[in-house]
């Protein structure tokens, strides 16, 4: 055994809890091509989340993470078993959250950093394992929001962001929908993404058809839409279509909604940002949303 290798032992026996030891070189080439490449994401569904703060999100939507890669000043917001507040978000976190960490790699940031999707690295990524849902089970949710084609992973993670917020329990991408699980859209949503139900994959009109069977009035956002959007009707089930940003809505989207939305807009604004109207959208739809007072 290399001196290395004792001294990570060592440390892992010292600290207690999830092992804590330096990573091997294969260790790092795999978080790297768990960075990069799509295919061995989905391959071994094992995504990679940066940041403390879409860390801390994966882990309070209840993820597991294989394993953790930090700068050694940040190692202990995730190894200290024996003392649950060191972590700063401990209570959205919830009691026991550490029991879902696995191995814990301290990594000098010159190291580390380069591996790292963002363009500012923050000092931790995560392996977190993540599963899609099927088709069936996802348009059970109560709330579903539909990305048509979404390219921008920023976006496509704000939208799931403020899906959550806004109690939506499935996020459904078509086909041609950036990755969901990529680090830029973990990143976008805050790591939230584990809590909702996800599917990917499927073509729009599809999604619209097994929607509609399951009872879901289908709403998309449009500047001519017919029903202003505080006259929006309510449903048991509602499914919102989030459309490409630069085209919209396809023919498909079209087609298989029921209702055209349009969010008042003052001149010279033609047009929002697609996670903010989305954002606005949700709020409306959210299932507690006729129980809120109308003054």
């Amino acid at each position: 055994m290399s001196a290395a290798n004792k001294s990570g032992k060592q440390e892992a026996r010292q600290r207690g809890g999830a092992s804590v030891e330096a990573p091997s070189q294969a260790a790092l080439s795999r978080l790297s091509r768990l960075v990069r490449d799509r295919r061995q994401r989905d391959a071994t569904g094992l995504a990679v989340v940066e940041g403390p703060r879409a860390v801390d999100g994966a882990l309070a939507s209840g993820a597991t993470l294989e394993a953790v890669f930090a700068r050694p000043e940040l190692v202990d917001r995730y190894a200290s078993a024996s003392a649950p507040d060191n972590h700063p978000d401990a209570t959205r976190l919830g009691i026991g959250f550490r029991e879902r960490i696995g191995a814990i790699h301290p990594v000098s940031a010159d190291v580390l950093d380069p591996l790292a999707d963002a363009m500012n690295p923050q000092g931790v990524l995560a392996i977190a394992r993540f599963a899609d849902s099927p088709l069936s089970a996802a348009v059970t949710a109560v709330r579903v929001v539909v990305l048509e084609a979404v390219r921008d992973p920023g976006n496509a993670g704000a939208v799931i962001r403020s899906a959550v917020a806004a109690g939506f329990g499935a996020v459904i991408a078509t086909e041609g929908t950036t990755d969901l699980w990529s680090p830029k859209a973990l990143r976008g949503a805050a790591g939230l993404t584990f809590g909702p139900m996800v599917n990917r994959g499927h073509p729009t009109a599809e999604v619209l058809a097994v929607l509609g069977d399951a009872g879901h009035l289908r709403v998309r956002a449009a500047p001519d839409g017919e029903v202003r959007l505080d006259e929006l009707p309510h449903s048991d089930h509602m499914a919102l279509v989030v459309g490409n940003e630069a085209h919209g809505p396809s023919a498909d989207a079209v087609a298989g909604t029921n209702i055209a939305v349009a969010i008042p807009m003052q001149h010279p604004v033609d047009s929002l940002n697609v996670a903010v109207a989305a954002a606005v959208l949700m709020y409306a739809m959210r299932p507690d949303a006729r129980n809120l007072p109308t003054n």
